[in-house]
């Protein structure tokens, strides 16, 4: 079965809609998450994974180049290129909006940007084919090659999304997660959870998710990420996946999953030692268990169509444990602690 560990590596607005002093998040400590002198982000994924022999697809943000400048996305797609990761496309249009905003201000003039402000396949088509070419733009300008795949911020795909991505040569997407449909994720269409199938022209390789009957379920199921669910959890879930003859799996992370902030400015921020310690049994779990994972690429699946085009409609959507969920829950509960 083929693994795809995914990160959504991207700034943040820090409540600058709310608060006309604060400006958005910059790459140092939402994507970096620089502590003192050791990095909590990316670089800490990336050493993880190269211990093991592993890569990992990074959808990085690009429109907060409007906000931030040049100088703060660059050094991102340095970083990950120079690693030898996967680099594809992400977006979350709030950036551009907030952009605008500020322009406007600046000319004294009224702003109505599109609504919702951050779901991008709510959008109307033309506003969603300018958002997509332009964040284009930026990546091809930092990267030197098209992305190949691509993630909605809020995983707000839609039909109408793919449609632009095909006319745009996307061959992959992973935006649907079945844990926020209908309301933002594909809203238009009953999609299958965990079942990979070509939508517009485009391979939607969706987020893994589990069945669990705790509160903190949305719609019922828990998406794979490490910062949500313990690694037993996920062990379960790859498991159930192979036994059920599934062959692609992917789990969600991002680039500040690794740290606990204290607000959202990012002004303060530690380690949340939970969370990595997860990170690395799950990598030594898919390292010991070579037989029945690839821990494989969305840039590398969308250079092999072939293999898509022959999946199987074979998946598992698993049920979580109640013993297992209840002291993930109790752990994160003390865990949320910012001082712990």
């Amino acid at each position: 079965m083929r693994v795809y560990f995914t990160v959504d590596t991207e700034c943040s607005m820090g409540g600058a809609w709310s608060h006309p002093g604060r400006r958005p998040i910059g790459a140092s400590r939402r994507i970096f998450c620089r502590i003192g002198e050791e990095d909590f982000g990316i670089p800490l994924l990336t050493r993880m994974m190269t211990t093991f022999g592993f890569r990992a697809t990074y959808f990085v943000e690009t429109l907060a180049t409007r906000c931030l400048g040049e100088s703060d996305t660059r050094p991102v797609f340095e970083f990950l290129l120079r690693q030898q990761q996967d680099v594809q496309l992400h977006i979350h249009p709030v950036f551009r909006q907030y952009a605008d905003f500020q322009k406007a201000q600046d000319e004294c003039v009224e702003y109505r940007g599109p609504q919702p402000m951050d779901l991008i396949g709510h959008m109307g088509a033309n506003v969603q084919m300018e958002l997509l070419e332009e964040s284009i733009e930026h990546f091809e300008t930092f990267a030197g090659y098209r992305p190949a795949a691509f993630r909605a911020g809020c995983f707000a795909g839609s039909l109408s999304t793919m449609k632009c991505l095909h006319r745009l040569g996307i061959l992959v997407d992973s935006s649907f997660n079945p844990c926020y449909h209908p309301a933002v994720s594909f809203p238009e269409r009953p999609l299958e959870p965990n079942l990979v199938q070509n939508i517009e022209g485009v391979w939607e390789i969706p987020v893994t998710v589990a069945r669990t009957r705790l509160s903190q379920a949305y719609n019922g199921y828990k998406f794979a990420d490490c910062t949500s669910l313990s690694f037993p959890e996920i062990r379960s879930m790859l498991e159930a996946s192979v036994r059920a003859g599934q062959e692609h799996f992917v789990i969600v992370f991002h680039s500040f999953s690794a740290v606990k902030t204290k607000d959202e400015t990012y002004a303060q921020i530690r380690p949340n030692r939970i969370v990595i310690r997860r990170l690395k049994r799950l990598f030594q779990y898919l390292a010991g268990h070579g037989g029945h994972y690839q821990v494989e690429t969305m840039g590398n699946i969308a250079q092999c169509p072939e293999a898509l085009h022959s999946v199987s409609s074979a998946r598992a959507i698993a049920n979580l444990g109640f013993v297992n969920a209840a002291k993930r829950q109790a752990v994160q509960w003390v865990n949320n602690a910012y001082w712990l």
